[in-house]
């Protein structure tokens, strides 16, 4: 029956061709075939057709610029190896990818996978493709229809990338904390042997300890600083000092085939900043100039004073009418391709050899940058060196400012202090230390304990020194509690990380002021005797 009706509509068709308007009916098939064909050859996606061996036989003009291959060129060739490399920078292997496609066409309806363009480029493409069958039924190849989503895909991985980075930089924080506070105790019991042993050996013992707890606190500070918990001290910084020291540790380091020079020739050098932050992204340029300079030249550190008359954009700094001191750090190496300049301070970018750099150096500079209100700019020629202006806000009345700088004079009494930490061997440590110093030391493990003491014994206690970081109820919520029970409470806060954006927050709740674990005794004490001295507490027991 259906042949039948097979025959009869082809008679019709052979009828309609054969009657004197045929020539009409040819003439709409060949613009309906001239439509279609600049509708495929013209669509703003990838369009191919391969047999089931995998052989191009169709690929469009859009495909053609997109992939870098001319008609002549691509058609007959195998998609794996011209189009579709053999394997995924990710490690997948694609070679049997063709195969698997035309043998489960339902799970690759949709597809997304590498491709490789003529000059070797990478992208990526989604593609869509349908099964193409004869009058048989038999698979016969492939349509595939792709679209560019390499943007897309690289955004991705870096919000993937930005997101294990948060997590690592909260997990550095965490460790960071708990390694402080076992430094905090080392160092402390080590201090307790210093000050009370008789014995030489000991005491030269104990001094390594002390040493080697140091650097540890300097690796944790590393730690902190990367999970952006670290502490920033602004103050008065001499830059043309800061120099120095920068140069000074470079000309002992770093070839000697390298000359370091500087010209400070700055009237005014003097910032409000954190001069270990300042200097560490000093050296990070020097360092970095260092490695452009494989066989010698010269590395410049100059300062000058410049006047920004309006407001004006750096970058995406914005820096506000004003006087600003500039540090140029120039050298005579290798320079950069305009690529490289531009993403030269983007976290983990980094053209070194692998292992050999994180790529966070000059990140660490732009975020230092960033910290002091100033800006960075970097102009370099490939073959020719490269050169980095920072501008930093000077102090506008340096002499006020230095004027304040002055020292406290020690007013030691002993007071009594309640220390709630949930660390055993921070308390332990703090007991024995500060009572062998004259004061008495009440220690807590349990806020709720603390409360329960306060309560009884506030009139007391001159001094609460709180842990930040504590399980049930952290030093913030605690001291809450406890000027509930006392409004005139006197109160430290003590942690193993601080967080800048809660400093301010906590100073305004009436705490006196945040230290800084590990810390020793000395720097408690001198926190203690400025407390005294400015009358905060009371010079003598009441």
């Amino acid at each position: 029956m259906e042949e039948d009706k097979e025959k009869v509509r082809l008679k019709s068709t052979y009828r309609d061709l054969s009657e004197p308007n045929s020539h009409l009916v040819y003439e709409a098939l060949r613009k309906s075939e001239e439509r279609y064909r600049e509708l495929v050859e013209h669509a703003n996606s990838i369009i191919l057709r391969w047999n089931k061996n995998g052989i191009v036989t169709f690929f469009n003009e859009y495909a053609q610029r997109f992939f870098g291959y001319s008609e002549h060129e691509i058609i007959g060739q195998h998609v794996v190896g011209t189009i579709v490399p053999e394997s995924e920078s990710t490690g997948r292997d694609l070679r049997p990818l063709m195969d698997h496609i035309c043998n489960h066409p339902d799970e690759h309806r949709y597809n997304v996978n590498e491709n490789v363009t003529k000059c070797g480029k990478r992208v990526w493409v989604a593609w869509t493709n349908k099964l193409l069958r004869n009058d048989d039924g038999d698979a016969i190849g492939v349509l595939s229809i792709g679209s560019d989503i390499t943007k897309q895909r690289l955004l991705e991985e870096e919000l993937r990338q930005a997101q294990k980075m948060q997590a690592i930089g909260e997990l550095a924080g965490g460790i960071a904390h708990d390694f402080n506070n076992m430094i905090h105790g080392i160092a402390g019991f080590a201090e307790i042997i210093h000050q009370t042993t008789c014995d030489s050996k000991t005491a030269e013992y104990s001094k390594q300890i002390l040493t080697t707890a140091q650097h540890a606190t300097e690796l944790t500070k590393q730690l902190l600083t990367f999970a952006r918990k670290g502490s920033y001290h602004l103050s008065d910084c001499n830059t043309h000092d800061i120099i120095r020291d920068v140069c000074a540790m470079l000309e002992r380091t770093i070839d000697r085939k390298i000359q370091v020079q500087q010209q400070l020739n700055a009237e005014r050098p003097h910032v409000k900043g954190d001069s270990a932050q300042l200097q560490s992204a000093l050296l990070n340029l020097g360092i970095n100039a260092k490695d452009a300079m494989p066989a010698g030249g010269t590395l410049v550190f100059s300062t000058s004073d410049v006047t920004v008359d309006r407001p004006i954009s750096i970058s995406d700094f914005q820096l506000e009418a004003g006087k600003y001191l500039q540090i140029n750090v120039s050298d005579s190496g290798t320079g950069m391709s305009e690529e490289v300049r531009q993403r030269i301070f983007e976290p983990f970018f980094t053209t070194k050899a692998s292992g050999r750099g994180a790529g966070l150096g000059l990140a660490a500079v732009y975020g230092t940058t960033h910290l002091h209100k100033g800006a960075i700019q970097c102009r370099s020629e490939f073959g020719k060196g490269s050169s980095f202006d920072l501008y930093l806000p000077i102090i506008k009345d340096c002499s006020k400012e230095l004027s304040k700088v002055s020292k406290v004079k020690a007013t030691e009494r002993s007071i009594h202090m309640m220390v709630v930490d949930d660390e055993a061997i921070v308390r332990s440590y703090s007991k024995t230390l500060f009572e062998m110093h004259g004061h008495t030391v009440d220690t807590f493990a349990s806020p709720q304990e603390a409360i329960e003491h306060y309560r009884k014994n506030s009139h007391k206690i001159d001094l609460v020194l709180l842990d930040m970081i504590m399980p049930q109820m952290d030093g913030q919520q605690l001291f809450a509690e406890l000027k509930r029970i006392n409004p005139d409470i006197k109160a430290m806060l003590s942690s193993g990380y601080s967080v800048e954006s809660k400093v301010q927050e906590i100073l305004k709740a009436g705490i006196l002021d945040c230290i800084k674990k590990p810390f020793t005794y000395d720097q408690l004490q001198a926190k203690i005797s400025t407390l005294v001295a400015d009358g905060i507490i009371p010079p003598e027991n009441e």
